[in-house]
């Protein structure tokens, strides 16, 4: 009791603490919700009874002139299309597709991917139904092709669903004035909290010998030694999901670490994870490993009672699984459709030419998720800049460079390290890099398991180890407080 009540105490310490800092590094942008309030727009829609919005097709001047507008609406879509300079943009990474109604009376739905093109392709319209059209607009279709009007074009928001669903009884009471930046921050800082409490968990269990101490630095570590600082600084959607994300994956790894009656509730949170970032879906691989190797062998008893337990984590995994499907198909017609093949209209080069997955974006996915180091140059700006592409691993967390040497390769160490490859594997043939960003931020969906299987497997936490770890923490320092901010250190 003495020890847990140890445990809680220095848990509450690290959240409060790492609260501050995070809000201090975040600073200016704490002062008012960011710009980019996908989650906070779909969480409205929940409670309005849609899946759809209407939010993309207005402009803040049409919302001051409803007398019915949500609080904070203006606001927000003033935010959304004004630049950095005070210069109007368009809308970022809103979903949408166009509804036809031909001159037959036959009606369509699907996008025009090649609409920008002056050769024949400008007149293919893929279909949600998966087929393609030659529609040419002047001639078959009864009101035209374009316009923002409603009976034009459907918006949604692609991302999965779980933080809005958070944000709705916040959504409830303040409408668009709630603040994403505050709610990403109090999740940053719980994760840290969470994270510490997932090393001393895994001490009690006999899988770690580390001191309090150890995991203390452990916590640093993840917390302000890698890619995770800069983006629970943020706040915006993209940062928002990774960052809610890392909450389920801490959570789901109390009840994954060994196989247990208590499985189905790890089960529960893995399909939470999943339902905020898709990749994780994949820490099902850790509950299949221990189900066939349970020593680090091959089960050769009780596969019965296993084959239960694993049953009892598999039911939530799957059910969370069928709302999903259910939601892609009620927006895209597929329900292995989240929505981001229609980004930009379905316009966005690099998925119309190869889809959102394929073996064309590997080199470039593994380079910045590994080895994109910062670039010495002459021209302008700063001699030291960084791709928008990010930094890899290697330049943002080299300590992890030390698992390829690790001691004591156990049962969970290896379980641990094949976990984090399967999770990590999807986004390597993903179309998007995870630009812009300081450091590849995809890899929070993985990196988790990586610092605990650094804890695991025993290394000694000597002078020069801590030195790289204080390494990482000031190249991560710097890319919080440079990213968004300092445009003179990216290109």
């Amino acid at each position: 009791m003495n020890v847990f009540r140890t445990d809680l105490r220095a848990g509450l310490g690290i959240f409060t603490g790492t609260l501050v800092i995070l809000s201090l590094f975040a600073w200016e942008r704490t002062k008012t919700p960011s710009p980019h309030f996908h989650f906070v727009d779909l969480a409205h829609s929940f409670l309005n009874g849609r899946l759809d919005t209407d939010t993309p097709r207005k402009t803040a001047a049409s919302v001051g002139q409803e007398p019915d507008a949500p609080d904070g609406l203006a606001e927000a879509i003033d935010r959304a299309t004004t630049g950095p300079n005070g210069n109007r943009q368009g809308w970022n990474d809103w979903a949408s597709y166009r509804v036809l109604t031909l001159k037959d009376g036959e009606v369509l739905s699907g996008v025009f991917p090649w609409k920008d093109q002056k050769d024949d392709r400008r007149h293919e319209f893929h279909g949600l139904d998966g087929q393609t059209y030659h529609i040419d607009c002047g001639r078959d279709v009864r009101s035209g092709c374009y316009g923002n009007k409603a009976e034009h074009v459907r918006y949604y928001v692609s991302f999965p669903p779980f933080p809005a669903v958070l944000l709705t009884p916040l959504v409830a009471v303040l409408d668009y004035r709630v603040n994403d930046v505050w709610f990403t921050l109090f999740f940053g800082a719980l994760n840290a909290a969470l994270f510490f409490a997932l090393l001393q968990f895994v001490v009690r269990k006999g899988h770690s010998e580390r001191s309090r101490g150890d995991n203390v630095w452990l916590t640093v570590l993840f917390v302000f030694g890698t890619v995770y600082l800069f983006s629970a600084v943020r706040g915006e959607v993209w940062f928002t999901a990774l960052v809610v994300g890392v909450t389920m994956h801490i959570c789901a790894l109390f009840f994954l670490i060994e196989m247990g009656k208590k499985w189905w509730i790890g089960g529960l949170l893995v399909g939470c994870a999943l339902a905020t970032r898709t990749p994780l879906v994949f820490l099902c691989t850790l509950p299949a490993l221990h189900f066939l190797f349970p020593d680090g062998k091959l089960r050769r008893a009780d596969w019965g009672k296993a084959l239960g337990t694993t049953t009892t984590f598999a039911l939530p995994v799957a059910v969370t699984l069928a709302v999903i499907f259910w939601y892609n198909a009620a927006r895209w017609d597929n329900p292995l459709e989240f929505g981001h093949t229609y980004l930009v209209e379905g316009m966005r080069d690099a998925i119309r030419r190869h889809g959102l997955m394929s073996s064309w974006f590997f080199g470039g996915n593994l380079s910045a998720a590994f080895l994109n180091p910062p670039v010495l140059t002459t021209e302008g700006g700063t001699p030291l800049r960084i791709t928008y592409h990010g930094l890899g691993l290697i330049w943002t967390t080299p300590v992890l460079l030390l698992l390829a040497a690790t001691p004591k390769r156990t049962p969970l160490f290896k379980k641990l390290m094949w976990t984090a490859f399967v999770v990590a594997l999807p986004g390597l043939f993903y179309q998007n890099t995870g630009w812009q960003q300081f450091g590849y931020r995809f890899g929070l969906d993985w990196l988790p398991l990586l610092v605990l299987a650094f804890a695991v497997g025993g290394r000694p936490l000597t002078g020069r180890v801590k030195a790289l770890i204080l390494l990482g923490v000031a190249v991560n320092v710097f890319g919080a407080i440079t990213f968004g901010r300092y445009a003179q250190f990216y290109y």
